[in-house]
């Protein structure tokens, strides 16, 4: 009686562990599309979903730095990529069709520490669209 216990509680376990578990990206499926992205820095930067953030000190990394955007949540497909910088809205340069954007990025003391960026993910097979956003911070830690 034990092992039938076991057994149904180790399989009720698994049930609940797959049905928590996100959903994994589909082919021609934007619906779970996101942006992340992150400020390059000499040390080892980690892309976050969403909104991500660099602190510069004194050889820690260059000011200005980059803030690396990379469309998330999507699987093999065939995409349309349009990117737009919230803040002068405006295509940033040389982002075009891509799943990744890069703009320059200064600290809060020097500019104002924050880049937006929007993009435009549109599945040419089937006519989906969805946008999604990120934004990156960039502090002083010096000042």
């Amino acid at each position: 009686m034990q092992t039938s216990k076991t057994w149904v509680l180790g399989a009720a376990l698994s049930l609940f562990a797959l049905a928590a578990a996100p959903s994994p990206a589909r082919a021609g499926d934007v619906s779970n599309a996101a942006v992340s992205c992150f400020v390059d820095t000499y040390a080892f930067d980690v892309p976050e979903v969403g909104t991500c953030s660099s602190i510069w000190r004194p050889g820690s990394a260059d000011n200005p730095s980059t803030a690396l955007f990379q469309v998330t949540g999507v699987g093999a497909g065939n995409y349309a990529y349009a990117w737009r910088n919230l803040e002068n809205n405006t295509a940033p340069a040389g982002c075009g069709n891509a799943p990744y954007c890069q703009v320059t990025i200064y600290t809060d003391v020097y500019g104002d520490g924050q880049a937006t960026l929007q993009v435009t993910i549109t599945d040419l097979d089937t006519g989906a669209v969805r946008q999604a956003q990120a934004t990156a911070f960039y502090y002083d830690g010096f000042t």
